[in-house]
């Protein structure tokens, strides 16, 4: 039985898919992604593609958030090579706005229903970054578990990255020799590292948010999903300072955040009904100190997107608190996170929906979407209706709680009116009134019985803090 992958070089890889592959018009091919991703191997691939006399089959590239040179996208290509992204960052962004790549919305915790064994869209081929235990000789999946046993299982050739970079990490990233075909050690490039969240200069409006949410929904033993960005890193901040003790984490993405309360022990997982003692996460992505810090360590454990997003586990994990953001929400409670408009597509649906459902009963815990009242155009993001045709990470009738730095919308149980005045007490005083005339003058906006522009509305709760803005 083969228990090692056999070694090869970047340029062997075109050769290798065409002598493998010969018989086939296409082929789907995996990439490792995040922190992850396999760049060196991904140049060496379209190098091959250029090279029509390789005769490689039409190469469609499933992956999620890529980072670095992605030289497949160029204009010209798309004969030969498409990607198909569940979640994109700016290169990939930019080229399906251009019709030259395509998005595939998925969230991350059922995206094995798309690459999955008997699925639409079935792998033949992963390329991604492993490290190896000296002492065992097993692999890690290190930064990114994601979706990546589900390309496995249905894989004819497995390449893999060779990565001294990237962190040995624990739990299901752990594969065995003989679950690689080939490996590659010369020319690889090392794991993308960014910088650490400031929580010492966090803005005003940031902090305020941060407050409203650890003040009024934050419990010791809860536990914690964080997406990625500024306004959580700002409620990761206030945790840090707030005296919480024995929190835990199931969430899709760990980053420095998360690692800055677990060293600070107010991350314990004592009180976790499963995976009790440890973190888990599908993928990680931060500062080279978070990649030290997951190296070898049993306390933070890597799960499949399917498992970390999972309701049933979600649920498992009650009281749980999951913090999100949205490009915008719109006056009867709809939310979107993919798109812009209907012809500005942006990045992906992430978990975002996968938490938001999960947590559809109080009984479990609170989906919270956090945002400033403002895009960085200076418009409102709270608007009477979303953009027509445009993907929704929860729509109306989804149990969400809207915080913006003036406040908390509690949009459960509210019917339609009653969400809309709620929203627009939250909303940026600039465009307050207008919203307010907005419900005022629809009839369909039920309003509340004694209703007056004048009165806190039902579900809302405003910042009452000392954060000037």
């Amino acid at each position: 039985m083969k228990t090692k992958p056999t070694a090869i070089k970047l340029d062997d890889i075109g050769h290798i898919l065409v002598d493998h592959f010969k018989h086939r018009e296409n082929i789907n091919c995996y990439i490792g992604s995040n922190a992850a991703t396999p760049t060196a191997s991904i140049e060496a691939l379209t190098d091959a593609i250029k090279e029509e006399s390789a005769k490689l089959p039409f190469m469609k590239m499933f992956h999620i958030l890529l980072h670095g040179n992605i030289p497949y996208l160029e204009e010209g290509l798309q004969d030969r090579v498409k990607a198909y992204s569940i979640f994109s960052g700016e290169a990939v962004r930019k080229a399906a706005n251009e019709g030259r790549a395509y998005y595939l919305p998925c969230t991350l915790g059922t995206m094995d229903r798309l690459i999955g064994k008997g699925c639409a869209y079935e792998m033949d081929v992963v390329i991604m970054k492993v490290r190896q235990n000296e002492m065992t000789g097993e692999y890690s999946l290190g930064l990114s578990v994601d979706a990546i046993h589900s390309a496995l299982e249905t894989a004819g050739v497995v390449i893999a990255e060779l990565d001294p970079t990237m962190p040995f990490t624990q739990g299901q990233s752990v594969i065995a020799g003989e679950d690689i075909d080939y490996i590659i050690e010369a020319g690889v490039q090392p794991v993308y590292t960014f910088n650490p969240p400031d929580f010492e200069n966090l803005s005003p409006e940031e902090k305020r948010i941060g407050e409203l949410i650890a003040g009024h929904f934050l419990k010791d033993g809860m536990t914690l999903q964080v997406g990625i960005g500024k306004i959580p890193d700002a409620v990761v901040g206030v945790i840090g300072s707030a005296g919480f003790k024995d929190l835990g984490v199931q969430t899709e993405l760990y980053s420095d955040g998360l690692m800055f309360l677990q060293e600070k022990g107010i991350i314990t997982n004592k009180m976790k009904k499963i995976n009790t003692g440890y973190s888990t996460t599908s993928l990680i992505m931060g500062s080279k100190k978070l990649y030290d810090y997951v190296h070898m360590r049993s306390q933070v454990q890597m799960r499949p997107s399917v498992y970390t997003n999972s309701a049933e586990k979600v649920r498992d994990c009650a009281p749980f608190l999951s913090v999100n953001t949205a490009i915008g929400v719109d006056l009867s409670g709809n939310v979107w996170a993919d798109f812009v408009n209907p012809t500005t597509y942006y990045s992906g649906v992430g978990g975002q929906p996968d938490f938001v459902r999960a947590l559809s009963h109080k009984k479990y815990g609170t989906p919270i979407i956090a945002m400033k009242s403002l895009a960085g155009n200076g418009k409102s993001k709270i608007v009477p209706a979303h953009p027509s045709g445009i993907t929704l990470t929860a729509s109306a009738y989804d149990g969400v709680v809207v915080v913006t730095e003036y406040g908390i919308a509690d949009l459960r149980d509210l019917p339609t009116g009653f969400k809309g005045l709620a929203l627009a007490g939250i909303s940026h005083p600039r465009y307050r009134e207008a919203l307010m005339k907005t419900i005022y003058n629809d009839p369909m906006m039920t309003k509340p019985k004694g209703f007056s522009l004048d009165k806190i509305p039902p579900g809302v709760i405003l910042y009452d803090g000392k954060t000037a803005i």
